[in-house]
């Protein structure tokens, strides 16, 4: 894999996956507790049966446009991004998601997926009193050259892709994400 020179700053090597903001009309998936068995939990998605499909409501209309991502604290991704991640991540944690229309009968597949978490966080990165993150610095050792991962001991969820992972995504249209380049120490 090349590494690529980025504005005279050094080897750019990891980019920071946001939720593209220009989207508008973005469907907007609400868990639905009526359709998911009651023994079933959001929050331990993680546990549940690799065959459940969790159940999410969209109010959607004529303008409602599904991306190929969303970015939150449970990253949902397409069926096609899903299939992409895989090739760079085989042993990637994913859970079906359904997304659900009601009124216009639709239905879409999505997976929440859990990359890998990795401690990666630099020296050199800077936290706000608060110890919410200010600016971001990843340690290059330890990301250990994992395409896509998850930093792990911040109170944000930062999710980071490497240029290869970044360029595939961007070639193949994939919507709803935008990438900030990410500091390396």
């Amino acid at each position: 894999m090349g590494q690529m020179e980025w504005k005279g700053r050094g080897i750019v090597e990891y980019f920071l996956c946001q939720q593209d903001d220009r989207m508008l009309h973005s469907a907007v998936p609400v868990w639905d507790e009526e359709a998911n068995a009651e023994m079933v939990n959001i929050n331990d998605w993680t546990e549940w049966p690799s065959s459940y499909a969790a159940q999410f409501k969209v109010k959607g209309h004529e303008y409602t446009v599904y991306p190929d991502i969303l970015m939150g604290s449970r990253m949902m991704v397409s069926d096609s991004v899903h299939e992409l991640l895989q090739v760079y991540t085989p042993s990637l944690f994913s859970r079906m998601a359904l997304f659900r229309d009601m009124e216009r009968s639709q239905q879409k597949l999505y997976w929440m997926i859990q990359p890998p978490l990795v401690d990666c966080v630099g020296e050199l990165s800077q936290f706000h009193p608060g110890g919410t993150l200010m600016k971001l610095v990843v340690d290059r050792e330890r990301t250990e050259g994992r395409p896509l991962l998850q930093v792990q001991g911040l109170r944000e969820t930062c999710t980071l892709v490497n240029l290869a992972l970044a360029e595939s995504l961007l070639r193949r249209g994939t919507s709803g994400i935008s990438f900030q380049e990410v500091d390396m120490q």
